[in-house]
């Protein structure tokens, strides 16, 4: 009998040693509680929004006059979604990326604005645009983003799901460009990164086999523009032009093959010029391109590097050139902006109209049809309002007052502008983001909307950054649908 009092208490000992070496230590904790704290909130956002289109089919909370549907969130947006129908059901998805305090990648039906999923960031906001292709050639989109400070680069399924990712050399916010740059069949991707430390940003091309990398070139400065794909010397392989921003104040031309120097065109600028933040546009005819500097120059440079004209204004023109046909005279314009909106003609630079700005111009304009009058409109983001101008006279055509709150100083729409009929009723809508994004104050005071506001034209849809994944800025290369 002593001997199994004693066996019982050596268990019950044994046990409790057991059950002490089994609890979490507090780092352990302190994860398991941030997992279901992550869980739930999700699950509350979840809600939120089932609450609100409850709410719409009742009759109550209806969204603003015009506006198809809003979603909250914890930051804004400072580089570009893109739109696709993921799943095949005839219904775009909206997708875009997050900054400072929410980055997350969000994919919300185009119909509803309902949330369908969201893909975290590893580490720091996703600012470079948002990319949607076929790129492996299987049959299903895939949704690229990359992140701003970890520089990892994200490959998502249609639901969500993380094909691959891999880490870039270093932080980007450049907009990869996407297509079969020697036509062997097997898709290229080419983006930018920022400056490492002897102060040289890379451009590197991959190959969608593997993503294996397939050339890699350093400038000085930051690589944070799109690459633009072109083939600049008929030899049947598309070519690659970045510029540099608070580098060496030059557009390069690489040879797409190898990434060797095809040519290299240096705008006015010193050691303390910001440069070129964005890239280039291509001429319909892709046999001239044309910039914007940060320090107000605009350049239409030929396929061989030389300049055909210059011209400069006392601004800052942050924002990427859009060439196009504005005013239906069939000769192609071009738009840009800083602190005035300016339109002049691509082929000499004279100028046709410019109006101000409420607030720098980011991330450029959209050529379509605002109104319904089957002219094409400029249609912007200016500040907190988004602005449409009448192609051919520069008058505004529309606004819409897209602010949050009252009292915000650093509330923005710092998002590019895309346009698609969302909801299939056969006229487009305009798709943006407002918010602060800031990295202070540990994101407390950041938040976001994002808006599918109506419009009264038919189109052109503009579904990605810069109008197409060659990024050239002029819907002339839009792929035929």
């Amino acid at each position: 009998m002593r001997k199994l009092i004693v066996l019982l208490a050596l268990c019950a000992m044994t046990g409790a040693v057991v059950a002490q070496d089994a609890a979490p230590t507090p780092a352990q904790r302190l994860k398991a509680l941030e997992k279901r704290l992550e869980k739930v909130e999700g699950e509350a956002a979840e809600l939120r929004h089932e609450i609100d289109a409850l709410k719409k089919q009742m009759g109550n909370g209806e969204p603003p006059e015009g506006v198809l549907w809003t979603v909250d969130m914890k930051s804004d947006t400072k580089g570009s979604g893109a739109i696709a129908d993921l799943d095949g059901d005839g219904t775009p998805e909206v997708v875009f990326g997050s900054y400072f305090g929410e980055q997350h990648v969000f994919c919300v039906n185009g119909a509803t604005g309902k949330v369908v999923w969201k893909h975290k960031s590893d580490r720091g906001p996703l600012d470079a645009s948002i990319a949607i292709d076929d790129l492996d050639g299987d049959g299903k989109l895939e949704v690229f983003s990359a992140d701003s400070s970890s520089g990892h680069f994200y490959d998502l399924a249609p639901d969500g799901t993380l094909n691959w990712k891999f880490k870039l050399p270093n932080s980007t916010d450049s907009p990869v460009a996407i297509a079969d740059l020697d036509g062997d069949g097997t898709k290229e991707f080419v983006i930018g990164s920022m400056w490492e430390g002897k102060g040289e940003g890379a451009v590197t091309c991959y190959s969608a086999d593997g993503h294996k990398q397939l050339w890699q070139r350093y400038f000085r400065g930051c690589i944070q523009s799109e690459p633009v794909l072109v083939d600049l010397n008929a030899d049947k392989i598309l070519d690659v032009i970045v510029t540099t921003w608070r580098g060496d104040n030059c557009v390069h031309a690489l040879n797409g093959a190898d990434g060797t120097d095809i040519w290299k065109f240096e705008t006015a600028g010193d050691s303390k010029s910001m440069g070129m933040y964005h890239g280039v546009a291509l001429s319909g005819d892709q046999k001239t391109v044309f910039v914007t500097t940060c320090q107000g120059d605009v350049y239409a440079i030929s396929a061989k590097g030389e300049e055909k004209w210059h011209k400069h204004y006392d601004d800052y023109l942050f924002s990427p050139i859009t060439c196009a046909d504005v005013d239906g005279d069939k000769k192609e314009e071009l738009v840009f902006g800083g602190h005035k909106l300016y339109c002049i003609a691509a082929q000499d630079g004279f100028e046709l109209w410019k109006k101000d700005m409420d607030r720098l111009l980011d991330r450029g304009v959209v050529v379509t049809d605002v109104d319904g009058d089957r002219d094409m409109d400029v249609l912007y983001a200016d500040h907190l309002a988004l602005v449409a101008r009448d192609g051919k006279t520069g008058e505004e055509t529309f606004r819409f007052d897209a602010r949050i709150k009252d009292d915000s100083m650093w509330e923005d729409i710092s998002s590019a502008v895309l346009v698609a009929d969302l909801d299939g009723d056969g006229l487009t809508e305009a798709f943006f983001i407002n918010g602060v994004g800031t990295s202070t104050d540990e994101f407390k005071n950041n938040y976001g909307r994002a808006f599918a506001v109506h419009l009264k034209g038919k189109g052109p849809e503009w579904t990605t950054f810069r109008s197409n994944l060659r990024r050239t800025g002029n819907p002339a290369h839009n792929p035929r649908k």
